[in-house]
């Protein structure tokens, strides 16, 4: 029976912070590199808790809370 620990703590804070972006590290297209390697560096698991953090502030912010 499933206990429930194995669910994701969504309020547990990342290991790592978003570094903040070079003068230059934007590429021609427009993508910033530092950011690609910023979200590599994490496991899957913290990719997975940063992305359901952009989710539920996504519905919040719809919700206008």
């Amino acid at each position: 029976m499933d206990d429930g620990s194995s669910l994701p703590n969504h309020d547990a804070p990342l290991t790592s912070a978003a570094p903040a972006p070079a003068p230059q590290a934007e590429a021609d297209s427009g993508v910033d590199p530092t950011l690609i390697r910023w979200m590599l560096s994490l496991s899957p698991e913290e990719r997975l808790r940063w992305l359901d953090n952009v989710v539920r502030t996504l519905h919040e912010v719809r919700r206008g809370t």
